[in-house]
């Protein structure tokens, strides 16, 4: 009887096994069979930035783990050459599923297609998770495109302050002072002030947008993009006279208008400039390639006073920042997936783990008390420091392929403050959208 009911329970616990095997096998395969999702990605990306590519990575792998049937098919691509891509794709109606936008002019042509997806019934319910101007309108109707990844601060003075002791110097309080500044650093070998500008657009975004502020305002840029100011005006000239100063006081990096962006980043990790102007963005590349004791000595500033200020004093040039948008075309489960892209990378996830590699995510997100201390001076940068905009964020990018170009041509020499806002006012007198 005992063998009987022995026999009975393995019988019993045989069968429980092969339904339980059964069952998981069904999961498994109904798991296997779930609809794979193919997307086509555009990505902006500096493939030689080690730390950028890091972080990618690591984006994806997590990606990939929460979301294994969705699958990114991705061409990357920087600079100029990111979006003369993209311009191209939509002229011929083949734009990505996914891709990286600007929340501004920069890609406005873009955006202002019809063929870029509103985000706003993803966003419902999650507004109050991001920094205000991250979810500002980037529409005629109040449209999202992009959710931005951080709010971005286009004009840092990232100073070398054991370097500024060295030499016997304090950070200037003035143009003047700073200009005064320029023949000891450069008979001590170092460069004053690190820049590249082989793409035209830094200048123009790291520099000059937050002189306009300085010495306009937001106010008079906003009148003067609908024609009741002009950019031969003196607020607009006196922000390209500090240019061009510089330029002839050789204050900038020799060869600046030839030099390819990440060449002064390299010089000022190198300790061969004093000063070093680009976006917020470059704390990212900082935090990986600075030795933890130059980061003590690493501070960031903005542009001292500038002559003839009439707008905010010791302002910088703020935007919301890029991020992912979607095709227009995407419908259901594709639509489902590309959102998950985005939500990935500019949500909780994608931000915390960009935060920890210098960045300031849009998304609210408490700094760690181990928080790297160049991307805890960003956040104190970017909380308390005034802003304007952005020029190319404001105004068309096709106006921004002639002044950009004439910045340099000011830089070489060749052309004074006034011809170059001459220019730009004549392009934007004619093809302006919001001048019409």
């Amino acid at each position: 009887m005992k063998s009987f009911k022995s026999i009975g329970m393995v019988l019993i616990l045989l069968l429980v096994s092969a339904f339980l095997f059964a069952g998981g096998k069904a999961e498994t395969e109904k798991a296997e069979s779930a609809e794979k999702i193919t997307l086509t990605m555009l990505e902006y990306q500096d493939v030689t930035d080690e730390s950028e590519v890091g972080t990618w990575k690591v984006l994806l792998e997590t990606f990939y783990e929460e979301n294994p049937n969705v699958e990114l098919k991705i061409d990357t691509l920087f600079d100029e050459a990111y979006h003369n891509k993209l311009q191209a794709m939509l002229v011929a109606d083949q734009l990505p599923d996914i891709m990286f936008l600007w929340p501004g002019k920069r890609t406005g042509q873009i955006t202002s297609s019809g063929k870029i997806k509103d985000l706003r019934p993803w966003l419902k319910g999650y507004e109050n998770d991001f920094a205000d101007i991250a979810i500002a309108p980037q529409g005629p109707n109040g449209e999202i495109w992009e959710l931005p990844e951080q709010v971005t601060a286009t004009h840092v003075m990232y100073t070398n302050e054991r370097l500024l002791n060295e030499l016997g110097l304090t950070y200037p309080k003035t143009l003047d002072e700073l200009i005064g500044q320029g023949k000891k650093i450069r008979d001590a070998g170092y460069i004053p002030i690190a820049m590249d500008n082989g793409g035209g657009w830094q200048m123009q975004s790291c520099l000059l947008s937050a002189l306009v502020e300085r010495t306009g305002g937001m106010d008079w840029l906003e009148r003067a993009m609908i024609g009741k100011a002009k950019f031969t005006d003196p607020e607009f000239v006196n922000s390209l006279e500090v240019i061009d100063v510089l330029a002839k006081n050789q204050m900038f990096s020799p060869g600046i208008n030839q030099a390819q962006y990440g060449q002064a980043l390299t010089d000022f990790v190198n300790e061969k400039a004093v000063y070093f102007i680009d976006g917020g963005w470059r704390v990212t590349s900082l935090v990986s390639e600075l030795a933890e004791e130059q980061k003590s000595y690493v501070k960031l500033n903005v542009f001292p006073e500038v002559p003839n200020t009439r707008g905010q004093r010791g302002s910088t040039a703020a935007v919301a920042g890029t991020g992912y948008g979607m095709h227009a075309k995407l419908e259901g489960a594709k639509a489902e997936a590309a959102w998950k892209w985005i939500w990935h990378y500019s949500g909780p996830v994608g931000s915390k783990i960009r935060q920890a590699e210098g960045a300031v995510p849009a998304y609210n997100l408490e700094v760690p008390a181990d928080t790297d201390i160049l991307v805890k001076r960003l956040t104190e940068f970017t909380s308390n420091v005034p802003a304007g905009y952005v020029l190319d964020a404001k105004l068309s990018q096709e106006g921004m392929g002639v002044l950009q170009p004439a910045l340099q041509e000011m830089i070489f020499g060749n052309k004074t403050p006034q011809q170059v806002a001459q220019e730009y006012e004549n392009w934007v007198a004619k093809n302006e959208p919001t001048r019409k």
